[in-house]
């Protein structure tokens, strides 16, 4: 088994989490005229989730330079020899956005494909692994949580994609220091080689992806390995159809697997 939880609460093994009820549009058009321009970043004591989504203020992601594939890092890859290794890693997956109705919301349809994306980590650390291989826990967050949760051995927070400008796509990462950069870069190339086909943008491609909460709290948690995962841009149609397609969801997390060697 890769995985063992029991005696995890069940926030930790990611029991209990209903899909969020996302708002239609006329709700989310009522809340704009009632609060304008209203982002997580303006809220007290608060900074802007990531992705420019929901924040008018910033370059629009469409805006960013795409690549057909992904391109090679200058990181040093991160050395598990160099670690004590513990008799179990965490692994701490972040819906992105769940299960927010103010604030950085994120795209429409993101906090669902994200929610599919922790159930199918859960669901394959739940498999038996190969003698020898490592042995992971899975702690599943949602988009605020207190610090502690945040602490492990390696940590994503996924997201998808969205613009005014249907014909922009592409994947991207962003992360704050060497051993996120490795892990991101690790998990770009598994996940094109796992099928997708849409490229990818330049890694922090925007303001708000580089100051993203999320990974902030898990370095000073001791979490080193922290990246965010813009999976592709549900706004534009043939990213959303390699995202939600038949094999969509399987890929995102099998090119986290890969990239963590699980």
């Amino acid at each position: 088994m890769r995985i063992d939880e029991v005696g995890l609460p069940a926030q930790v093994r990611g029991e209990g989490l209903e899909t969020p009820a996302l708002p239609s549009t006329p709700l989310r058009n009522k809340a704009t005229q009632r609060e304008p321009n209203v982002t997580h970043e303006h809220e007290p004591n608060a900074e802007a989730e990531g992705g420019p989504e929901n924040d008018r203020s910033l370059p629009d992601a469409a805006d960013a330079p795409v690549h057909a594939t992904a391109e090679e890092s200058d990181a040093p890859p991160w050395s598990q020899d160099e670690e004590q290794r513990p008799t179990a890693r965490i692994l701490v997956v972040q819906m992105g956005h769940c299960f927010r109705t103010s604030g950085a919301t994120g795209t429409p349809g993101e906090q669902t494909l994200v929610k599919a994306v922790a159930d199918a980590c859960a669901e394959e650390l739940g498999k038996p692994g190969p003698p020898g291989r490592e042995f992971w826990h899975l702690r599943v967050i949602k988009a605020d949580e207190p610090v502690e949760q945040y602490a492990g051995d390696a940590f994503v927070a996924f997201h998808c994609d969205g613009s005014t400008n249907q014909n922009a796509r592409g994947a991207s990462v962003g992360y704050r220091n060497a051993a996120g950069q490795s892990l991101a870069q690790a998990w770009k190339h598994a996940y094109e080689q796992h099928g997708w086909s849409g490229g990818f943008r330049d890694d922090n491609y925007t303001e708000n992806l580089k100051k993203y909460y999320g990974t902030r709290i898990a370095i000073e948690a001791g979490n080193q390995r922290a990246f965010i995962a813009e999976c592709g841009f549900l706004t534009n149609r043939d990213d959303k159809a390699l995202l939600t397609g038949p094999g969509g969801v399987n890929r995102v997390v099998r090119a986290l697997f890969d990239a963590l060697g699980i």
